[in-house]
């Protein structure tokens, strides 16, 4: 189902790809035409670095990477996306799902084990985890804030929201954050296995299992 599924992505990925780069061409969108150009690039970021880190990509992951990429790069720099209300801030609740399960699989890789011993252990795992995502996430205000100052690039709508889109980027980040603490929560305190946690395990299991 997984092979099938990632199969269908890989389809529709190619597909809008070609649309983008033929409607661009013709309507003479060069810069749009361009992102379109990029969008060929970024869904092989992931796998390169999985590849340099030699490491063992998922077909779950393969199917996230894709999904992402398709709205973030494809849809968003190159059908201007990103001017649709709301857009943003999807992408970065989005992200902030991922970068929490990241943050779940490096500490279990530091640990070397996905078991939680105590309670103890089990708040310092959480804190973790959200103080990972809520870093990243201030790390990228940061950056489009740079871009301000640097490139008088308002990609953080400064001139238009002041620090009402920031805030709201990094609530929507949070907010992601605590439902992956909750489906974590759920599965240590309760047994409760979810997707979230699952796609973190068969990686970790793929990778680093002993």
């Amino acid at each position: 189902m997984k092979k099938f599924l990632l199969k269908v992505c890989v389809f529709i990925y190619i597909t809008t790809l070609i649309i983008g780069l033929y409607v661009n061409y013709v309507n003479g969108n060069s810069n749009d035409f361009f992102m379109t150009l990029v969008a060929i690039v970024t869904p092989l970021i992931i796998p390169a670095l999985f590849y340099l880190l030699k490491l063992k990509i998922t077909d779950e992951i393969m199917i996230i990477n894709l999904v992402f990429v398709y709205f973030a790069s494809l849809i968003g720099s190159g059908f201007n996306g990103y001017e649709l209300p709301f857009f943003d801030k999807v992408l970065h609740f989005s992200s902030g799902i991922l970068i929490s399960m990241l943050a779940i699989i490096i500490y279990w890789v530091i640990k070397k084990d996905r078991a939680i011993n105590d309670e103890k252990e089990h708040r310092i795992f959480m804190l973790f985890v959200l103080n990972t995502n809520l870093a990243i996430a201030m790390l990228w205000e940061l950056y489009e804030y740079m871009m301000l100052v640097l490139f008088n690039n308002d990609c953080i709508n400064h001139y238009s929201t002041g620090v009402h889109d920031s805030m709201t980027d990094m609530i929507c980040a949070l907010t992601a954050g605590l439902i992956v603490l909750y489906a974590v929560n759920r599965y240590y305190k309760h047994k409760k296995d979810n997707c979230l946690v699952n796609v973190c395990k068969n990686f970790y299991d793929k990778n680093f299992s002993e």
